[in-house]
């Protein structure tokens, strides 16, 4: 009895054994087929041929060693085509979806250790969360921009250009002081990229903000508060011709007289070179001239200032002020 129970077992044995070696068979086939449906759709259907190349590696994983060569070769087409695909969307400018699929393409290429494909993709995603960040600020989707920039930031947190993009919606909600920070980070980043054009930007941006506000606190009339604002614009662009103007009209105005000529003199050499445009600066100087009760030279100064705008103002100055010959 015994020795019937072993023949059975060893029957049911090889039996198994059997099926397990067709069972085998059929699946290496099967991943076989599948990946030869990959390739052949390569040329035609990229998303198709992707997933039957997956389908092909999954298969393949499953048989073992058997199937080693067919996984390998699977795994190694499954990140590129998939990079192609997305790049096929964005030339289409279908960006959402050219997005969606670069970061299919990282995860891929993480999965099957395509290190080549995933430096691609890496680089490629931070610009393509800029490109959708701006289409947003344009459309006035402030937080949804936002929340963009920043995922082009975890992709490259020395992307100056999304600091960039960040600022610009700051600067739409009126919020100066998150503005000027990631002004500043775009500067900073900027600056170690070599990207001056963003540097630039950045600079302008936040130069432009205080010297709004300098011009509002000039209207109110406190100019001492003029001067720390210019100060603070000078400080990210130092050749603002408008800076200057505002800093020879607030000394001027707080009686600080060789400040004023100082900084009228410094605004001519900024100003276009015209008569016309020169003129107000050749006005504050002969104010602050007369100031220093220098009337000779301010009388000089208001001639050159009698064109254009202020032609009236520097006439009056030198014939009923003072009376110059």
């Amino acid at each position: 009895m015994n020795k019937s129970r072993k023949i059975s077992a060893l029957l049911i044995a090889a039996i198994l054994l059997v099926f397990v070696n067709l069972s085998n068979g059929q699946t290496k086939e099967e991943a076989t087929n599948a990946y030869n449906n990959g390739v052949a759709l390569a040329a035609t259907d990229l998303p198709k041929a992707i997933e039957s190349l997956i389908q092909a590696a999954d298969i393949s994983a499953k048989v073992g060693e058997e199937a080693a060569d067919i996984q390998k070769m699977a795994e190694g087409q499954i990140p590129l085509l998939q990079y192609n695909y997305a790049t096929s969307l964005y030339k289409d400018k279908k960006l959402d979806e050219a997005i969606t699929n670069f970061l299919l393409a990282h995860d891929y290429a993480v999965k099957y250790n395509d290190n080549s494909t995933k430096e691609k993709a890496d680089e490629l995603l931070p610009k393509l969360y800029f490109s959708k960040g701006n289409a947003e600020l344009k459309e006035n989707k402030y937080p949804e921009a936002l929340a963009t920039f920043d995922k082009a930031i975890n992709y490259d947190p020395a992307f100056a250009k999304a600091y960039l993009g960040k600022g610009l919606v700051y600067r739409k909600q009126d919020k100066f002081e998150e503005m000027k920070a990631a002004m500043d980070k775009a500067i900073e980043t900027g600056k170690a990229s070599n990207d001056d054009k963003t540097v630039a930007s950045a600079s302008k941006t936040v130069a432009d903000e205080y010297i709004q506000d300098a011009n509002a606190a000039f209207k109110k009339g406190t100019f001492s508060q003029v001067i720390s604002l210019v100060d603070e614009s000078v400080k990210y662009v130092d050749n603002n011709v408008e800076a200057f103007y505002l800093y020879a009209l607030s000394y001027n105005k707080l009686s600080k007289w060789d400040e004023a000529l100082a900084s009228a003199e410094k605004g001519l050499t900024l100003e276009e070179n015209t008569p016309a445009k020169q003129a107000r600066f050749h006005y504050e100087i002969g104010v602050a001239q007369a100031g220093k009760k220098d009337n000779a030279s301010a009388c000089a100064s208001f001639k050159k200032a009698a064109v254009g705008p202020l032609a009236e103002q520097a006439n009056y100055q030198i014939k009923t002020v003072l009376k110059c010959n």
